[in-house]
C-alpha cells in the first residue's frame, strides 16, 4: 500500500538502512579476574611457518657453504701444486744462452703473442717452454722484448708518444682458473671467456704445434722428391 505524505519533507524523516550506526561485533575473552579483553586474530603469516628458516634449512645452507668453500679451497690448491711442477720443469731445461729460438719456437710464441695474450702469467709460460722445450725464462724475456718491440714501432709511426696503457686498453680482462688474465679480442671472439682455461691453453698450442711440424713434414718430403715448396705461411 502506497503512503502519501501531506508534507514532502516527511519522507525524509523516516530513517533509511544506511543511516543507522554500524556495529562491529568483537569477540571477547574474559579473564580470570573478569574484564573482558578484545581478541585480535593471528595474522597468516604468524601461523603459517616460514620456508626456509627452519634450523634444518639453516643448517643445510651452512652446510652446503662449508661444501663450497672447501671444495674451492681444494681446487686452488690443485693448481698451485700443478703449476709449481709445471714451472719447475720448465726452469729445468737447459738455457740456450743467446743462441735465437728455431722456427717453430718463435712461430708458437709469436702465436701466443698476436692471437691469445702479450701478458702470458707463470702458468702459460711454464706451459709453453715444455712444449717447444724452451726454458722459463728465455720464453719470459722474448715476450718482454716483443712488447717493447711493439712499443717502440709504434712510436715511430705515431707522432705523439705512444702511452703504456695503450697495449693494455686494447685487451680484456678475464678470470681464469681463479686468477686474472688479460686476452685479445679475437682470443674472446673465438672462444667464451669461461672457455680460456689452462688446460684449454695447453690444447690450443698442442694443436698448433702439431700442425708446424706437419707442415714441415711436408715441405722436407716434397724437398727430398725435388718438388717446389709452395710458401702457405703459417697454418691457421
Amino acid at each position: 500500500m502506497d503512503v502519501e505524505f501531506a508534507n514532502p519533507s516527511a519522507e525524509s524523516a523516516i530513517p533509511s538502512e544506511e543511516s543507522f550506526p554500524r556495529r562491529t561485533l568483537r569477540k571477547r575473552v574474559t579473564t580470570s579476574k573478569g574484564s573482558s579483553l578484545r581478541f585480535k586474530p593471528a595474522s597468516v603469516s604468524a601461523i603459517t611457518p616460514r620456508r626456509g628458516t627452519s634450523p634444518e634449512d639453516s643448517l643445510t645452507k651452512k652446510a652446503y657453504k662449508q661444501a663450497y668453500l672447501q671444495s674451492a679451497s681444494r681446487a686452488s690448491n690443485e693448481r698451485e701444486n700443478r703449476v709449481r711442477e709445471l714451472k719447475k720443469r720448465a726452469l729445468a731445461i737447459p738455457s740456450t744462452g743467446k743462441t735465437p729460438a728455431t722456427w717453430r719456437q718463435r712461430l708458437l710464441m709469436q702465436m701466443v703473442y698476436d692471437e691469445i695474450t702479450p701478458y702470458p702469467d707463470e702458468a702459460w709460460v711454464s706451459q709453453l717452454g715444455v712444449i717447444i722445450n724452451r726454458s722459463y725464462h728465455q720464453v719470459k724475456n722474448w715476450f718482454s722484448n716483443q712488447r717493447q718491440k711493439d712499443a717502440r714501432d709504434s712510436r715511430q709511426h705515431t707522432p705523439q708518444p705512444a702511452t703504456p696503457a695503450g697495449l693494455e686498453a686494447s685487451l680484456c680482462k678475464i678470470s681464469c682458473d681463479g686468477r686474472d688474465l688479460r686476452l685479445r679480442t679475437a682470443a674472446l671472439e673465438s672462444c667464451k671467456a669461461e672457455d680460456w682455461s689452462d688446460a684449454f691453453f695447453d690444447e690450443v698450442v698442442m694443436i698448433y704445434n702439431f700442425r708446424l711440424l706437419a707442415k714441415h713434414s711436408q715441405e722436407e718430403a716434397r724437398a727430398a722428391c725435388g718438388e717446389p715448396v709452395p710458401d702457405v705461411g703459417i697454418p691457421s
